[in-house]
């Protein structure tokens, strides 16, 4: 599928939605300018939704908050050579979105792992939320995340906490953190 297909989805509904005659339009036409409104909306949450990465969560209240400057989409690019330097794998990465999240990674045999490892505290999984805020800055918003049950009823995002501060996981996050931050510079106020 490719980008102008939704668009030409809309001018084909907007071609048959068109009114042959003006005459007794009245409430044809209301009808028609509401079944409209209607498709375009279904064709426009369609597209944009159908290949967006990130997900629709917040970022926990206690995750660490940066600004620095560099644009979002570089930011995220420079984030997935260092997270994947660190041994973690990727499981989503979308710079033009502005986020990228690990899979699940055991801390101490520094290898990959599940969420439903046996001692949760080992696993851990890193999140960055890229957002611009002015022109050239970027709000880094970093979770490194670990369950707090292995629950397979709930839902992961549900059963998730940030690490404690000194945690492994925590220590990586953060060099991670003074990586970007000493390549790029926090702005001046």
């Amino acid at each position: 599928m490719t980008h102008l297909q939704p668009e030409r989805a809309i001018m084909s509904i907007l071609q048959a939605l068109r009114p042959t005659s003006t005459r007794g339009s009245g409430s044809r036409g209301a009808r028609r300018a509401g079944t409209v409104a209607v498709a375009l909306a279904l064709v426009g949450a369609a597209a944009c939704s159908a290949s967006s990465v990130r997900p629709f969560f917040r970022p926990l209240p206690d995750a660490l908050v940066d600004t620095l400057r560099v644009d979002p989409a570089v930011l995220t690019q420079d984030l997935a050579g260092l997270v994947a330097a660190e041994g973690f794998a990727i499981r989503w990465n979308s710079p033009a979105e502005g986020y990228l999240e690990t899979e699940w990674f055991d801390v101490v045999e520094r290898r990959p792992a599940t969420g439903s490892s046996v001692d949760p505290a080992r696993v851990v999984r890193l999140r960055f939320f890229a957002d611009p805020v002015r022109q050239g800055e970027t709000a880094l918003v970093s979770e490194a995340v670990m369950r707090r049950t292995t629950d397979p009823s709930m839902p992961d995002r549900e059963s998730e906490s940030m690490v404690p501060p000194g945690h492994q996981g925590d220590v990586i996050l953060r060099r991670i953190l003074d990586s970007v931050t000493a390549r790029y510079g926090i702005p001046a106020p």
